[in-house]
């Protein structure tokens, strides 16, 4: 009766084997709309032994040895590394059109609008310089200009602080993403020490974990014996077996702004980051933000510094009888083109004119100062001896003032004007200027000038009706400055939204590209781990025919053994 044991044995597994089989399909069907699911197979192999009476050894059944995922490995990293790419490159571009967005170009509120409305001002100050609606229309343009500066630079401050932020809380996923993938670690080798590929669940969930933290940043994977997956990022290991070093972000101030560095946790040092939405948010901040503002602040300096270079030449219809410098000198007796003057616009060897003229008899003495910075002889000009040199002529007093400011007054019943500059320091210092300031931030409108527009300095002569210099200061937006790389204004705002345009392009161009890739591996992945539904409705048939076949089989065998017992009795 041996036989009928071995063959009630082949039906029994027979039965357990296809049950199983069709409850795998049944498992891959019900996660058909679930996108991290790997589509899983059960394993089948003959059980050997079985003696019958011939002596022939057909096997004992059929058994599940265990559950295959159908999962390329080679193909979910490149799958992570194009995630990656993608959330990046798209990150970027975002970043890109915000910066776009705040610039505004090509509508009748931008910056080069604003710039050429300013200018255009001044050409029509030219016209007719004695018309007090001239020169208010001169404040009106300057004071359009520099709200959309500061309203730019101020958007890019804000977009700053919001990348921050966005760095901060993608960390924070980060951080989450590594302590899940070792947790998951940890489940998937205690569950798979006893049970044939019995973790497919935890490990559909590791995998998507590995793609979510792929997004976020580049980082390498690799599997070891016994189950767990080791995470690294630029070769350094974030994830170690069932340890995450942990993510966080420490501050530190670069030229005024609070600027966060993701570091790791357990070392503080700085994690080195080449692709995903962290390498992308680091990148919109510190290259495009940043350099943003600090070419917003180039224009903004050198607009201040070429207007005042031409202003401080000039006479309004009034003439100065007290004048302060707007930018202090930090060592008094430093050469002024010393980097320990502090001054923050150039001086250079040369002279300038001053002009005093006798209100009554209008009457002007002209005196011309050297300004010596040749750098021999140890005499070079300081704020002092400058000082000095301007109270020694005859209707001038001058000094220097605690905070490091050049004060002039003209006696009592006299102006003062200048003239035929070559040196810049009366623009650096800031004397009869426009503008003050140094930045984006910072331009303002000369308190003198607002206060009285008839000090805007439109003559060359002094001469009634002369509007020879509104027609420079008209001209200078065109004119190249050696503070914008030999560019004029005009040129440099140009070149600053040109280079923008390029970098958004690209950054487009980029995206739609690791698009396709990610499309494309996608694909390949789905093809080979996603639940094909006719696929598994075959499955389905054949394994409930094998089940029907072995139940068939154990009828037949049941009947047979009841015939042998009756002719037994």
């Amino acid at each position: 009766m041996a036989i009928f044991g071995t063959s009630f044995q082949i039906g029994r597994s027979a039965l357990q084997a296809y049950q199983t089989a069709l409850a795998v399909s049944g498992q891959n069907i019900a996660n058909l709309g679930n996108a991290d699911y790997a589509r899983q197979s059960a394993r089948l192999a003959a059980m050997h032994g079985g003696l019958t009476l011939g002596g022939i050894a057909p096997g004992t059944g059929v058994l599940v040895t265990g559950l295959e995922r159908h999962v390329d490995a080679a193909v979910e990293a490149r799958l992570r590394a194009a995630l990656g790419s993608r959330s990046g490159s798209t990150t970027l571009h975002t970043q890109l059109g915000r910066i776009e967005g705040l610039y505004n170009e090509l509508t009748d509120t931008d910056l080069s609008t604003q710039l050429s409305q300013f200018f255009g001002s001044f050409a029509d100050l030219q016209t007719d310089p004695n018309e007090p609606a001239a020169r208010s229309r001169v404040l009106a343009s300057a004071d359009a200009l520099l709200r959309t500066l500061q309203r730019q630079r101020s958007g890019l401050v804000d977009q700053y602080g919001d990348l921050n932020l966005s760095l901060q809380e993608t960390v924070r996923q980060a951080d989450g993403l590594a302590r899940q993938i070792a947790e998951l670690n940890g489940q998937i080798v205690i569950q798979e020490a006893g049970a044939n590929g019995g973790a497919g669940a935890l490990r559909d969930r590791r995998d998507a974990a590995l793609r979510q933290l792929a997004e976020l940043m580049d980082i390498q994977s690799r599997e070891q014996p016994n189950g767990v997956v080791n995470v690294y990022i630029a070769s350094e290991p974030l994830v170690d077996g069932t340890r995450a070093r942990g993510l966080t972000t420490s501050p530190d101030v670069a030229d005024g702004l609070r600027r966060l560095t993701v570091r790791f946790a357990d070392t503080n040092n700085p994690v080195r980051l080449r692709d995903g939405t962290l390498a992308a948010l680091v990148q919109a901040r510190d290259t495009h933000v940043r350099g943003q503002i600090d070419q917003l602040d180039r224009l903004a300096r050198g607009l201040i510094y070429e207007v005042n270079r031409v202003h401080s030449n000039g006479q309004g219809l009034i003439g100065y009888t007290t004048l302060t410098s707007r930018y202090p000198v930090v060592a008094a007796n430093a050469p002024l083109n010393s980097a320990a003057a502090g001054l923050p616009f150039p001086v250079e060897n040369g002279t300038f004119l001053v002009q005093l003229r006798d209100r009554a008899t209008g009457q002007v003495t002209t005196h011309q100062v050297e300004v010596d910075l040749d750098g021999l002889n140890g005499d070079d000009t300081t704020l002092a001896s400058l000082a000095q040199t301007l109270d020694d002529l005859p209707g001038l007093v001058a000094r220097t003032t605690v905070d490091g400011r050049l004060e002039l007054k003209a006696d009592g019943g006299y102006e003062l004007s200048f003239a035929e500059d070559s040196s810049g320091v009366l623009a650096a210092l800031g004397l009869a200027g426009f503008f003050e300031g140094d930045s984006a931030a910072t331009i303002a409108v000369q308190d003198a000038v607002r206060s009285d527009a008839r000090l805007i300095a439109a003559s060359l002569s002094g001469a009634p009706g002369d509007g020879a210099n509104a027609g420079r200061l008209g001209s200078v937006g065109a004119i190249a400055s050696r503070l914008l790389d030999g560019r004029s204004v005009l040129d440099f705002h140009g070149l600053m939204t040109d280079e923008l345009a390029v970098a958004t392009a690209a950054a487009e161009t980029g995206s739609e590209a690791a698009d396709a890739v990610y499309s494309s591996l996608l694909s390949q992945r789905e093809a080979l781990s996603g639940v094909n539904l006719d696929e598994e409705a075959l499955n389905l048939t054949k394994f409930e025919r094998s089940f029907q076949g072995a139940a068939r089989y154990l009828t037949v065998l049941d009947s047979l053994s009841g015939e042998l017992l009756s002719l037994v009795r």
